[in-house]
């Protein structure tokens, strides 16, 4: 009954305007609209809580074996193609480079270093020592390799941007850029699900990287998702108290499913306020946030695939902010308002006869 009502509702969504400009116009006015109507207390302003820090970058950081200057003697080597990338990361630039840049770095380094192995394994008049010590700065790398794309992403203050405190909510309408973030988070999803042979084997797109890590940082959209969910759940929680409130046995607000003139205004509340205003924008942060939430999941579940050992306050982290299973998490306590908000209203428009239909 639940699910063929949303259904039904979501079928009679206004495609009229909404004047108010912010979400949280628009849901303050709906729950006035309610409570005025109901003839009951406005509910307390909206105070959003202080949510989980982000754990700090020497929380999140993993440490990598650095290769021997001895070994990377041997790098010098024109055949291995590698002489202009150890220049570079040796450079004064190089040096204070930023996470991301080194992460390309380190793909480009895994990716020449592969192929020159390849190449030199093939070549029967090899040196069989220069082989081998080859063999050694690759084994190294490729064991470095998780940690240094957990360190590139992780510890990256493009990322970091997407986890910070803030409290402003999307816009009522996207600009496109939250599913411009998406799809970067996306990037980066894609980049970690490859195993360390695949990564050896393709050359990095540095383009394609970087363009994802400058979207996230500009866009920043990962706050806003999770301050409109828990904009959307206070509001859906406070507005289904009151229809309970309304609803129960002592003041029914119907009686045989006769419609009063409160219930005709209230049924005007819904139609108007919460299909033509609220309902819109729920369903925007709903698909929104629920993509967002399982890219941030399946990347740290290609990391757990890599053998990361992901840091325990980032397993704090993700179990409070992106989890879409833990009990009390950001994404059930929403699913919960939400899902009462709908069967607050169902009883309702039921007890009144105003069930809306397909006819309708």
């Amino acid at each position: 009954m639940l699910k063929r009502f949303s259904i039904l509702i979501i079928v009679l969504i206004s495609v009229g305007g909404c004047s108010r400009d912010t979400p949280e116009l628009v849901l303050e006015n709906y729950l006035y609209r309610l409570s005025n109507t109901l003839d009951l207390n406005q509910p307390q302003p909206y105070l959003p809580k202080t949510r989980v820090q982000f754990p700090l970058k020497r929380e999140r950081i993993l440490k990598t074996t650095e290769i021997r200057e001895g070994l990377l003697d041997v790098l010098k080597l024109k055949r291995c193609d590698l002489l202009p990338l150890i220049a570079e990361r040796n450079s004064s630039l190089g040096k204070v480079a930023k996470p991301s840049t080194k992460l390309l770095y380190e793909l480009n380094f895994y990716h020449l270093l592969t192929q020159c192995r390849e190449s030199l394994r093939n070549d029967s008049a090899i040196d069989t020592e220069l082989l081998k010590r080859v063999n050694d700065i690759h084994r190294v790398k490729r064991d470095n390799l998780p940690a240094e794309l957990w360190n590139g992403v992780f510890t990256a203050p493009e990322m970091e941007a997407n986890f910070s405190r803030s409290q402003t909510a999307l816009p009522l309408v996207d600009n496109s850029s939250t599913q411009q973030s998406i799809e970067a988070l996306q990037t980066l999803v894609n980049l970690t699900e490859h195993n360390l042979d695949q990564l050896g084997r393709t050359k990095p797109n540095k383009d394609h990287l970087n363009q994802a890590f400058k979207i996230l940082h500009s866009n920043r959209s990962g706050p806003a998702i999770i301050s409109s969910l828990e904009l959307l759940t206070y509001h859906l929680d406070q507005a289904a108290s009151l229809l309970e409130q309304r609803n129960s046995p002592n003041t029914p607000l119907c009686r045989n499913q006769s419609p009063n003139k409160t219930a005709r205004i209230l049924e005007n509340v819904f139609y108007k306020f919460y299909i033509g205003e609220v309902l819109p924008y729920l369903a925007q942060i709903d698909r929104y946030a629920s993509k967002w939430l399982d890219l941030n999941q399946q990347l740290l579940q290609n990391y757990t695939a890599l053998s990361v050992s992901i840091p325990q306050s980032m397993e704090t982290y993700s179990t409070t902010i992106l989890s879409k299973t833990a009990p009390h998490g950001i994404w059930l306590s929403y699913q919960r308002a939400r899902d009462k908000h709908t069967e607050a209203w169902q009883k309702t428009l039921k007890n009144c006869g105003m069930m809306p239909t397909q006819k309708d």
